[in-house]
């Protein structure tokens, strides 16, 4: 009779597995260092981040404002602006008046106050 081979017991096969192992004296100081060295790049980020929306918010806010002068000219089909004007003291009426230098328009017209009604005589060769 032929001999059976006898099934061995025990099988053994290799594996890896996440298992707890407790760092060395120079991992722990090595991840405290990489630790504070991503703790300061995060503070720079951030920093970046702050510097770079408050310029946004910058811009944005001069946009706005510049909208909102835009729109009150639309709105107002009008705006303020410096204009050459002629002030003009009649003496024979009485009457101050201003006349506007870019379209002739008057824009005022009232009585002359005591002090315009004042002029200059001449002395000694004045005229």
């Amino acid at each position: 009779m032929a001999k059976k081979k006898e099934q061995p017991k025990t099988k053994t096969t290799k594996e890896t597995r996440i298992l707890k192992c407790l760092l060395t004296q120079e991992e722990i100081l090595q991840a405290g260092d990489d630790l504070a060295t991503a703790l300061d790049n995060l503070k720079q980020v951030q920093a970046e981040k702050d510097s770079v929306s408050k310029t946004f918010k910058a811009k944005e806010a001069e946009l706005e404002a510049n909208i909102t002068a835009k729109q009150v000219l639309v709105r107002n089909k009008y705006d303020y602006r410096p204009v050459d004007c002629n002030n003009v003291l009649d003496y024979e009426a009485a009457e101050c008046y201003v006349i506007r230098t870019d379209t002739n328009e008057e824009i005022i017209r009232r009585a002359m106050s005591e002090d315009e009604k004042q002029t200059t005589l001449p002395f000694d060769g004045e005229e």
